[in-house]
């Protein structure tokens, strides 16, 4: 038997902050994530060009409840709102900085990607990409991207699988083009768009950016096109895009990567922020089951966090503190 009576599968915003809130309740849940760092939709790639953020730049918030917590990590220095627009917020100084933030000491797998799972007599148990066996479990919360729920669980909760099913995901691909030398850009660097790129995001040189840095984030219907490309198809088709709407030529970019961000953008028709089988023990969160989006994921933890605390009677009672 485990000495952890709640899992929960994806580090992304969702999956910790049910897991932050668990933690607090004092129980002692573990998380489990495909990646090698967390964040999803906010991970961040260490480059030559510095830290650059590969999915959100930046994220509204409009929630009260929402807010006063976006001022309490503001007070903790993890993030800050936008000097052009005030609703807006971004993690400091990059985006995955703030969810290792909000992770702590809480116990996390690493590349460590659930493929499977069986609901058996004492719970809950996970199967991992090499078949280890982790649990079991008295409670578990999926908090990933919806195409990866409805693969997961197809065999164990049909109809939750089917609600994940119904959810039409976008793709984005992100191109990041590295400068050692600053060339100049135009004041509407920003509003430039095309069929192809949908958004540039400029970086100036810093202490923490040793290179100018531009990146594109293409259109949605170019990275459905395009979603299978090699990564050097899409650096050249993105930077020749952008190339053509600049007044001047563009240098050869000193450093180039790209990213496919595979489930982007996608969300229920009809919120629902939280499904559960409170009888079982298992409940599904994410940004999908709101409205897509950083304010979403953290209603949906949330909600799944307190979803288990009001269970505990009926199912367990946390690890008392010695």
């Amino acid at each position: 038997m485990s000495s952890s009576q709640i899992a929960v599968i994806g580090a992304a915003m969702a999956g910790i902050i049910a897991a932050r809130k668990l933690s607090a309740a004092g129980f002692n849940p573990q998380l489990f994530e495909k990646s090698r760092g967390s964040g999803g939709r906010l991970a961040s790639k260490h480059s030559e060009m510095g830290r650059v953020n590969l999915g959100a730049q930046a994220f509204s918030a409009d929630d009260p409840q929402f807010i006063q917590e976006l001022h309490n990590w503001q007070q903790a220095g993890w993030v800050e709102c936008l000097e052009s627009d005030t609703r807006q917020w971004t993690g400091t100084p990059y985006m995955s900085a703030l969810t290792r933030h909000l992770l702590g000491t809480i116990k996390t797998h690493f590349a460590c990607e659930i493929t499977s799972l069986d609901y058996v007599t004492d719970g809950w148990l996970l199967y991992d990409q090499h078949q280890q066996v982790h649990g079991p479990f008295q409670q578990l919360i999926v908090a990933i991207p919806a195409p990866q729920a409805q693969a997961l669980l197809s065999h164990c909760a049909p109809k939750f699988a089917a609600h994940a099913g119904a959810v039409v995901m976008q793709p984005v691909w992100m191109v990041a083009l590295g400068f050692k030398q600053p060339i100049s850009t135009p004041d509407n660097l920003k509003r430039l768009n095309n069929s192809t790129i949908a958004e540039v995001i400029h970086t100036p040189l810093s202490a923490q950016h040793p290179m100018q840095s531009l990146m594109l984030r293409a259109s949605h219907s170019w990275s459905t096109e395009h979603l299978e490309d090699q990564h050097e198809q899409v650096i050249a088709a993105l930077t020749d895009a952008l190339a053509e709407q600049l007044d001047s030529p563009m240098p050869v970019a000193d450093s180039a990567f790209a990213h496919r961000w595979r489930y982007a953008l996608g969300a229920l028709e009809k919120p629902l922020t939280l499904l559960a089988d409170a009888q079982r023990g298992l409940y599904i969160a994410g940004d999908w089951c709101g409205y897509g989006d950083v304010q979403s994921a953290w209603h949906s933890g949330q909600q799944a966090a307190q979803q288990v605390i009001d269970n505990q009677d009926t199912v367990f009672k946390p690890k008392q503190p010695c």
